[in-house]
């Protein structure tokens, strides 16, 4: 056969194959190579081949038949190009694709139906491991060695082999062929048999592929129902599942009285009566039901395929539906036996889930989850120009907490639920409401971008928000402050990056701003604020870098016994040695490092370092009574807190009583119980804590003896002006009372001048901690004025 009249026989392969004249010249080639051709934009089919193959070709070199090259396409797909067949005046190549070898292995190698590969006499030569499992072998190598002939192997009668076999040579391809064969124990099963020759220059069938498919448990199901069928007939009419049998082309051909009462029907013959067509009368989404019975056509079965339905009275309900192809016998035609299983009720749980999933539980609004979803699909909007502009609006309740702590939760509640009605009742379908979380809201306008509008719509709804609220004889009074960020106007000013989450930063920002104003208001993001945004992402950037680059440092400053001034400890304080700007004082970060939750990583920086440095100290023999450490609020509250101290202690081999965690009032006000547990394991550890600028806040004295407090920090801004207040005098002797009567260790922050210190120490204070003593300094330094020079006494 010549090579032309062999590519047209090799014409409907799926890999591409071409004849290459010597001179270079694509003289035709397979719809495959053609395909490939145009993927690549490729106008010759010699094109198609790897350089160095077509230069040997141009050069008139001998190439052998099984000769190949690789190439790698511009779309990243790699081929192997392979001469199979040589004629005096050209060559005959076929590619394969490399990309797709291990996937098609993976295929065959993973597919649930047994593949396979015989020579025409019967000769097994490829079994996956499904074929294997479908006949008992333990795999495919010991499958492959023990057939030596299917006839005689595995088939039970020459009569199927041969059909089988006949059918091939006459069509090339057998689909479906329903059989029994003999599995390794003996046993017969019954299989769907699938195979296509593969044919010699002769046009004979010289080898087959196919596929093989377990139908025992559908044949002994399909026997047991036929022969069963009087015999179950109860089970029909009693079943509490919808059952029924009909045609490819939508009749009921029976259905028991459980199917009729779900579609509600007084009985089976009217619901098979009236019902014309189940895909139009049936189902909501009729497409759905063409769908099915395509799938049917194809695989024979589905299961447990959830369809929503109308009942005779036009209600929806949902219902699973399972469905099986019944092929033909001598009293029956080829038709649908299913069942139908109403799932309303487990639809409707799961519909709750989904609502409780994305909807706030209180106030019924669309909740922080739904908002962001709803943000980036109005921001791609506004980008496709789908809507004009959106005008985002972040509010919350000013002072709410004091609400909830003096008026209690349910008080609270009530107004939040109160508030979700007015702005509903405010904006109606013009918006967007959700509710963040807590006191905060948000609002979405589309097509809005008038700043007097928006502002004297705000006006408005400020003023509504602040009116009274009545609960039973009393009113709450609120006020409300808002943030306006505008998009696409704020769209230049927006790092690369996730676009709703910046917006939804910058209405975040416009609110700050007006809290900062006096609260009561609302101000606009404008472009001004970029600067104080992108300070903050620079910032943010840069101290992640510090914290990698070992940038920060501790400062250290003397903590000293009141009545002897001896060294008794020190506050370590933290530095940001910049690279470009020098010393970053702490008030410049750490703000921007509790913002962005980076205040985690720095204080367990701080931790550490501290604990390694008194680690350090104590290989030298220098004992320094503690250091103490500030934890943020942040990491006070995070459950992991205490444990990563205690890891620190062992790591590091410190005593642990040298190591003093400061903490503020502030730390306690998110979860006073979570700190309570948290100071209690500190305390078994062995850990000392303070308290850190003591009678600032508003609740020192309710928890104060519930928690396990060693130490007292009297705030500086009492200390500042005592010798001139009489009140500041006051409150510090009071302080110092309360600390020595609940046994606590007291310390006076801020001492600047001689005054201060005779005073303090009339007063009782115990440790003193100012600029009048030394100002926080770098660990060369503290070492030399403190640790070398002078001796430590303990406290």
């Amino acid at each position: 056969m010549d090579s032309i009249s062999l590519i047209n026989n090799l014409s409907d392969l799926p890999t591409p194959v071409a004849l290459i004249a010597k001179t270079g010249e694509c003289l035709t080639s397979n719809q495959a190579s053609k395909d490939l051709m145009h993927k690549l934009g490729l106008e010759d089919c010699s094109h198609l081949l790897p350089g160095d193959l077509l230069q040997r070709l141009l050069e008139n070199h001998p190439i052998e038949t099984g000769a190949y090259e690789d190439i790698l396409y511009s779309n990243a797909e790699s081929y192997r190009w392979q001469v199979i067949a040589t004629e005096p005046d050209c060559y005959l190549v076929q590619g394969f694709n490399q990309t797709d070898r291990e996937q098609y292995r993976a295929i065959l190698e993973n597919s649930v139906d047994g593949v396979y590969k015989t020579s025409r006499d019967g000769q097994l030569m490829y079994a996956n491991q499904a074929l294997a499992d479908t006949f008992g072998y333990s795999n495919a190598s010991h499958m492959m060695d023990a057939i030596q002939y299917l006839a005689r192997d595995m088939y039970t009668s020459d009569a199927d082999r041969n059909e089988f076999l006949h059918r091939l040579d006459q069509s090339g391809e057998v689909r479906g062929m329903e059989l029994q064969m003999r599995r390794i124990d003996g046993s017969l099963i019954w299989i769907r048999l699938n195979g296509r020759a593969l044919k010699n220059e002769r046009n004979l069938t010289e080898f087959i592929v196919g596929t093989v498919h377990d139908i025992t448990a559908h044949k002994s199901a399909e026997s047991a129902l036929i022969t069963a069928e009087d015999k179950y007939r109860g089970i029909f009419e009693n079943s509490t599942t919808g059952l029924h049998q009909s045609t490819l082309d939508g009749r009921y051909m029976n259905v028991n009285p459980a199917l009729a009462r779900i579609l509600g029907y007084n009985s089976p013959e009217e619901c098979i009566e009236l019902i014309q067509h189940i895909g139009k009368q049936v189902y909501v989404r009729p497409h759905e039901w063409l769908k099915a019975m395509k799938r049917l056509r194809k695989e024979g079965f589905f299961t447990l395929n959830e369809v929503e339905i109308y009942t005779r009275t036009g209600i929806k309900r949902w219902v699973a539906v399972s469905d099986h192809l019944v092929p033909a016998t001598d009293t029956m035609p080829e038709h649908i036996e299913g069942s139908v299983v109403d799932v309303t009720d487990q639809k409707r749980s799961q519909e709750r889930i989904q609502h409780l999933a994305h909807f706030d539980n209180l106030t019924t609004l669309p909740n922080r989850v739904s908002f962001h979803n709803e943000l980036g699909n109005l921001v791609a909007d506004v980008d496709e120009g789908d809507l004009s502009s959106i005008a985002l609006i972040v509010l919350d309740l000013d002072n709410f907490k004091d609400i909830n702590d003096t008026q209690g939760h349910i008080t609270g509640d009530m107004l939040l639920i109160k508030t979700a009605h007015r702005l509903q009742d405010f904006f109606g379908h013009r918006a967007q409401i959700f509710r963040l979380g807590g006191d905060e809201f948000a609002i979405t306008l589309s097509n809005v971008a008038d700043r007097g509008l928006i502002g004297s719509q705000l006006r408005e709804l400020i003023a509504l928000l602040s009116e009274p609220v009545e609960f039973g004889n009393s009113e709450i009074r609120c006020t409300v402050s808002a943030g306006i960020a505008l998009y696409p106007e704020a769209k230049d000013v927006i790092q690369e990056g996730d676009v709703q989450q910046q917006l939804f930063r910058y209405a975040d920002l416009a609110l700050y701003r007006s809290k900062g104003a006096g609260r009561d208001c609302y101000t606009f993001f404008a472009i001004e604020m970029q600067l104080e945004v992108l300070k903050e992402q620079k910032v943010e950037k840069e101290l992640n870098t510090a914290l990698l680059n070992n940038e920060l440092c501790l400062y250290y400053q003397p903590l000293l016994k009141s009545d002897t001034k001896a060294l008794i400890g020190a506050e370590v304080l933290i530095r940001w040695q910049h690279p470009e700007r020098g010393l970053v004082p702490p008030f410049e970060f750490i703000p921007i490092a509790e913002k962005t939750g980076l205040i985690s990583r720095v204080d367990d920086w701080v931790l550490l370092q501290a604990a390694q440095q008194l680690r350090s100290w104590l290989d030298m023999g220098i004992s320094i009574p503690s250091l103490s450490v500030n934890i943020s609020a942040h990491r006070l509250n995070q459950r992991d807190f205490a444990e990563y101290v205690h890891k620190v202690i062992r790591q590091t081999g410190i005593p642990p009583q040298t190591l003093c965690i400061e903490i503020t009032e502030e730390n306690m006000i998110t979860n006073l119980e979570n700190v309570r547990n948290t100071l209690n394991l500190l305390r078994q550890y062995g850990v000392k804590v303070a308290l850190d600028d003591f009678g600032t806040g508003y609740s020192s004295l309710s928890y104060l003896k519930e928690l396990p407090v060693d130490k007292l920090k009297i705030d500086r801004s009492f200390v500042m002006d005592m010798h001139q207040d009489p009140q500041d005098r006051a409150i510090i002797r009071t302080i110092i009372e309360l600390g020595h009567g609940l046994g606590l260790w007291v310390n006076a922050e801020g001492v600047e001048n001689e005054v201060q210190i005779r005073m303090l120490r009339e007063l009782g204070v115990d440790e003193f901690q100012g600029f009048f003593f030394s100002r926080p300094l770098p660990l060369a330094e503290f070492a030399e004025h403190y640790l070398i020079s002078h001796e430590s006494s303990p406290a």
